[in-house]
């Protein structure tokens, strides 16, 4: 094990646990990506709006980026609106997920949806994406996680909605068992 890949070994164990489906990072971890695919299977990364353009580079050269892609688990699909374009993430899932029947959406974004979790009230305004608001109608995910100014869970039509308030979100996906 080289010295880099030692260094963070302790964290790397920490997220390997035995029935994980996926690991999902909504921004970019504090460990280098090259050494986490290493280490760590079915991991995946939605970038945030911070993020340099080399976590987005390598991250889709690794095939872990999750910014406007989906992800066959199965009976599920996971999907991601990431970046510092998220419109185009949002309008390619709008293509991928419009005609998946039977399977349950897991959408993860950096961003929150507008009037979901995403006031900041020492403002007094919302800063959710309308379109993402959109995304969410159309496909209707089965859970719709996103990072915001505060920590929030709502039901929403048939959407479960969380929202975290954390810079890098580590998930552990088994619940979709």
């Amino acid at each position: 094990m080289n010295g880099a890949l030692f260094k963070h070994s302790r964290e790397l164990r920490s997220y390997s646990c035995g029935d994980v489906k996926a690991y999902i990072f909504i921004g970019a971890p504090r460990i280098p990506l090259h050494q986490v695919s290493a280490f760590l299977r079915n991991f995946h990364v939605v970038t945030s709006k911070c993020d340099d353009i080399y976590v987005t580079k390598t991250a889709r050269s690794l095939g872990i980026l999750l910014d406007a892609n989906v992800v066959d688990l199965g009976n599920y699909l996971i999907a991601g609106v990431g970046g510092v374009d998220p419109w185009h993430s949002i309008l390619r899932l709008r293509e991928l997920l419009r005609n998946q029947q039977g399977k349950r959406i897991l959408l993860f974004s950096y961003f929150p949806a507008h009037g979901l979790c995403d006031s900041i009230p020492e403002l007094g305004v919302r800063s959710g994406l309308p379109e993402l608001r959109n995304l969410i109608d159309e496909v209707k995910p089965y859970v719709f996680v996103s990072l915001s100014s505060l920590d929030c869970i709502v039901h929403y039509n048939e959407t479960e909605i969380y929202s975290i308030s954390k810079n890098t979100l580590f998930l552990d996906l088994r619940f979709v068992s």
